[in-house]
C-alpha cells in the first residue's frame, strides 16, 4: 500500500484481498463483478468481488441466459 493509503495497481507486490462473494475463496487484485448472481440469498452488488473462476462458471452463464431470454421475447 502506497503512503497514502491507496493501492498501487501498477505494482505487482501490492495487492488487495478480497473474498470472493460466490466461493469465499481469496482475490487478488481487482475481481469481477458478480452480478445478477444471488447466493445465500443475497442479491450480489458491484462493491462485491467474485474469483475469475466463479465469474466463467457462475457469473457469466447467467448473464447469457439472461441476454438470451430477452432475445427469445422479442
Amino acid at each position: 500500500m502506497s503512503k497514502n493509503g491507496k493501492y498501487d495497481w501498477a505494482d505487482p507486490n501490492d495487492t488487495e484481498v478480497k473474498t470472493c462473494s460466490i466461493c469465499k475463496e481469496e482475490i487478488y487484485g481487482f475481481g469481477n463483478n458478480p452480478q445478477p448472481v444471488i447466493n445465500e440469498g443475497k442479491k450480489l452488488e458491484v462493491n462485491d468481488s467474485c474469483c475469475d473462476t466463479c465469474n466463467e462458471d457462475v457469473v457469466m452463464p447467467i448473464r447469457l441466459t439472461q441476454v438470451n431470454n430477452r432475445r427469445d421475447l422479442n
